[in-house]
């Protein structure tokens, strides 16, 4: 299972930021924690800014046919792939475009998987979870689970423990590794980046 995750962390640049990062998820990586991580991966361009983002899905939309709903063949993408590349740089966007494999892409990520958090502000606040809401949907699964009605009593527990003591676990969506600090932007975001990690379970 993957499972994206934006880190935030104050850096002099991106070698910087990723060298960071590296070391923040080395505890976690390599089957300790999870299978593996990467810069990217599944969630390469998730930063782009929103609006070349619906500009490019559209097309992309419209060029690309499915063989059954929801699903496009590779296939597909490997021929028509010339033809989003190019509107991807037509838009004036940088690295590769939305459909390349992200399995070809380095472990460092592409060209907006590390990028300035003023650039991303609007996506990461999209991407932040409300802490007291997520709680109180644990707090009646954890119900729900104790009353017997599923068996995943510890899972619920665990998340509830994480949420409130606002740690870094699996299921979270924004975490801060300078202040360590979840789903939460610092109010002073000079010399902050942003960078979409991409965890396998």
């Amino acid at each position: 299972m993957h499972k994206g995750i934006i880190l935030l962390v104050k850096a002099t640049d991106r070698g910087d930021a990723i060298e960071k990062v590296n070391e923040f998820m080395a505890p976690y990586g390599e089957g300790k924690v999870w299978d593996w991580f990467v810069i990217g991966g599944r969630w390469s361009n998730m930063l782009i800014p929103e609006d070349k983002a619906k500009v490019y899905r559209e097309y992309a939309d419209s060029i690309l046919t499915t063989d059954m709903p929801g699903f496009i063949s590779t296939k597909e993408i490997a021929i028509k792939l010339p033809l989003l590349q190019a509107k991807w740089e037509e838009l004036g966007l940088n690295g590769n475009c939305s459909h390349v494999d992200n399995y070809s892409l380095p472990d460092t990520g592409d060209k907006y998987d590390v990028i300035p958090l003023s650039n991303c502000l609007s996506k990461v606040k999209d991407w932040v979870k409300d802490i007291p809401t997520e709680m109180e949907a644990a707090y009646q699964k954890l119900v729900e689970a104790h009353d017997g009605k599923y068996s995943m009593l510890g899972y619920y527990a665990k998340e509830l423990y994480n949420l409130d003591y606002r740690n870094f676990y699996f299921n979270s969506n924004v975490y801060d590794i300078t202040e360590n600090d979840a789903e939460s932007i610092p109010e002073d975001i000079t010399g902050y980046y942003a960078v979409m990690v991409d965890l396998h379970n």
